[in-house]
């Protein structure tokens, strides 16, 4: 069980117990124990390497990256949420709650079998030309 001791708002120390997922630094970050979030690790989409083995460029970022935060002692529902990270920048994104968790689902479903579809579209081709 991590715990984090540290100062409140009010300038007591107190003490709060971290969810088991929680990834988050409160030390690091210089949290207040009443006004912090507790962080899971980022589940991330990373794009794959350009066909070229020869190509030299930069790390691809992440395309996508979620992360559950969790407020230390606001019990309200909105207090929960995942952090839908779209870009490099930490600040671009969107709070989703469940209800837009499940829309995200539905449209990553849909999202992938066009992308299955685009493959096997891509397969016939190559194969097409191989015969050539």
């Amino acid at each position: 069980m991590k715990t984090y001791t540290g100062p409140t708002l009010g300038g007591a120390t107190a003490t709060i117990q971290c969810p088991d997922w929680c990834t988050a630094d409160h030390e690091y970050e210089g949290d207040t124990v009443d006004d912090c979030f507790h962080e899971s690790d980022a589940l991330e989409l990373e794009p794959p390497r350009d066909r070229d083995r020869n190509w030299n460029g930069p790390t691809l970022a992440a395309l996508l990256s979620l992360r559950l935060n969790l407020h230390s002692t606001e019990p309200n529902p909105s207090a929960a949420s995942v952090w839908l990270q779209y870009s490099e920048y930490r600040g671009d994104g969107i709070e989703l709650d469940a209800r837009g968790l499940d829309t995200l689902i539905a449209r990553l479903d849909t999202y992938r079998a066009g992308v299955a579809e685009l493959r096997e579209k891509l397969a016939a081709a190559e194969n097409e030309r191989r015969r050539r």
